[in-house]
């Protein structure tokens, strides 16, 4: 049997069990049952009636009337003692037994009224026991039974038959008569007990789909208001952090439109770009936050080596290691793992980024292993290490460890944030631990791939990873249709020192690698909303295809949808997400050129 049904055959079945002891009293009378005033009253008006008319002993109709209210107090009983005792779900089956072999004592208490309420020759004697045994089994049957078959089928035997043959063991006539009209009744009253068995499954089937329909409405709005907290929370202390550059920014605007020398102007544009990096660094990280949560949405999770993308982010953040004079090693593996490569290869670009910050000396480490059919990818490095205290809150929005004073210079605590968003997100279980002044290792266990593709499957990643001949150094081939940032990209890039072209569109660009620049290698830097219909993964198709051999892409953009992180990946692109930091740029460049 699946998991599922099993787990729902348990449900109804629990569920059946509580129906079964779950009762209505009446309310000022001692907890009496509602069935139980029923049944005892109505045995003593049957006992009554005989008596009266038909010249009944008192005491036959005493010890009948009797049984049934004794048995009813112990089916009372039972029921008070399962509500007090709340048995766990391994005790259920004892406890419905046991009610079902009293509701069977009670059943042949009733079976009993054709012997004790007879009297020769009065057919009211027969009659009167005939009707309130079939009254007494149809509600059995609908109204308790019903809950629970076993019962209702022990009720149904042990009432009918015994009846049945009492009324046989008498010679007269309208005596028989009940007794084979009772055994001819069995069958059809079994197949109505049948009918209302399933349709009490089928109402607490409903019951059930409504609570669990319930439960997962709780728990969504429950997600809503832990993610309406905290983005309120986010959005509160970035708005804070971006009034801060902001402000200065207008002081110093002031301050130099009333400033006459020229040393001070220097300094206050000085400040004035500090301020700028500021804003573009705390705009960077909502984008990152708002990034996220599109690639959340559009996760496309396939087999993916985990080496390749071991070596994608080392070679992202190996010259950042190398600035430092630190360490960044892969240790070689051959598995794979089911994930999103972007999603992954992101997780992995913040985790290694973090221990680079807080390392001054020493290696980081990036590997893997298998672990029980999963893959758990660890990152360690030899960095300051993180206090037992703060092992919860390094995941928090804007937390820092030793930067109480929230310097944005250090960074801005997002990287971590949005580690935990995506591993919450994509089910990867995330562990961190730590010891002051010896380092720190984060780990995360990925799924493992069922089954590796073919070696095609993975070219665009390979060939995405390699770098051109540094024999011939390259020039820069900017395509942007907006003539403001071919403008300052070009005066930028020549004053760094490089070769640069710059076009409004494909097509001129394409003329240029294939007239003028013929004879040089070119990195190009394109933009992906070009005017016109045309795309930059159009562009960039259409240099691949002619000039594979002697260009490495690079796409700038502001665009956050997976089609288009996927469609760079796909041909080898790098992507970098607009606003651009000239530092970043130029480091990139510089990376490009010293792996060349």
């Amino acid at each position: 049997m699946p998991a599922g049904t099993a787990a729902r055959a348990r449900a109804i079945y629990r569920e059946r069990i509580q129906l079964f002891f779950r009762t209505r009293t009446l309310p000022y009378l001692g907890g009496i049952r509602v069935l139980q005033a029923i049944s005892t009253s109505g045995a003593a008006c049957a006992g009554l009636l005989v008596w009266l008319t038909c010249n009944l002993s008192p005491v036959r109709a005493a010890i009948w009337t009797g049984l049934v209210v004794l048995t009813e107090c112990l089916i009372t009983n039972v029921n008070d003692a399962f509500r007090v005792a709340s048995p766990s779900d391994e005790a259920l089956p004892k406890w419905g037994w046991a009610k079902a072999a009293l509701c069977g004592l009670n059943a042949l208490a009733w079976s009993l009224s054709p012997l004790l309420l007879h009297v020769d020759g009065a057919p009211a004697s027969v009659l009167m026991p005939l009707s309130i045994v079939i009254f007494f089994v149809a509600i059995a049957t609908w109204i308790v039974g019903a809950d629970y078959t076993p019962s209702m089928w022990i009720v149904m035997v042990a009432a009918i038959v015994p009846a049945a043959l009492s009324f046989l063991s008498f010679d007269g006539e309208l005596e028989r008569v009940a007794g084979f009209s009772l055994l001819a009744l069995l069958p059809f009253i079994m197949a109505t007990g049948i009918i209302a068995a399933k349709k009490a499954e089928a109402a607490i089937n409903i019951r059930l789909d409504i609570s669990e329909l319930l439960d997962i409405k709780a728990k969504q709005a429950q997600q809503i208001e832990a993610l309406f907290a905290e983005r309120t929370r986010f959005f509160s202390a970035a708005s804070h952090d971006l009034r801060q550059p902001l402000n200065a920014m207008g002081l110093y605007f002031e301050l130099l439109a009333r400033s006459s020398d020229h040393g001070d102007r220097n300094e206050i544009i000085a400040r004035l770009q500090d301020c700028a990096s500021s804003l573009l660094r705390q705009f960077d990280a909502i984008m990152g936050v708002s990034a996220t949560d599109a690639d959340i949405r559009n996760a496309s999770v396939r087999a993916v080596p985990v080496h390749a993308i071991f070596l994608s982010v080392a070679s992202t953040l190996d010259l950042e290691a190398r600035r430092k004079a630190l360490r960044l090693r892969v240790r070689p593996s051959d598995l794979w793992c089911a994930v999103d490569p972007a999603l992954l290869e992101r997780v992995l670009l913040n985790l290694v980024g973090n221990a680079i910050k807080y390392t001054d000396k020493g290696t980081i480490l990036i590997g893997a292993r298998r672990r029980a059919g999963s893959v758990r990818i660890q990152v360690i490095d030899t960095g300051i290490g993180i206090e037992p205290q703060h092992l919860d809150a390094i995941f928090d929005d804007f937390f820092q460890v030793g930067n109480p004073e929230r310097n944005r210079d250090r960074g801005l605590g997002i990287g971590l944030a949005i580690v935990r968003r995506l591993c919450a997100a994509m089910d990867w279980p995330l562990e961190v631990k730590s010891a002051v002044g010896r380092g720190t290792s984060f780990s995360l266990t990925v799924p493992m791939a069922d089954a590796v593709p073919a070696s095609a499957d993975i070219a665009p990643m390979e060939q995405g990873a390699r770098l051109p001949d540094p024999s011939d150094p390259p020039g820069i081939l900017v395509i942007d249709d907006d003539a403001t940032t071919r403008d300052s990209l070009g005066r930028v890039l020549t004053n760094w020192g490089y070769e640069c072209a710059a076009f409004d569109g494909g097509t001129p660009a394409l003329r240029f690698l294939e007239q003028e620049g013929a004879r040089k290698r070119w990195i190009v830097l394109l933009d992906y909303r070009l005017a016109g219909p045309e795309t930059g993964l159009g562009i960039a198709d259409k240099i691949i295809a002619a000039h594979a051999s002697r260009t490495r892409l690079v796409m700038m953009t502001g665009d956050i949808g997976a089609d288009i992180t996927e469609g760079a990946r796909a041909r080898g692109i790098l992507l970098l997400r607009k606003p651009v930091q000239p530092i970043r740029l130029s480091a990139l460049l510089g990376a490009d050129m010293a792996a060349e």
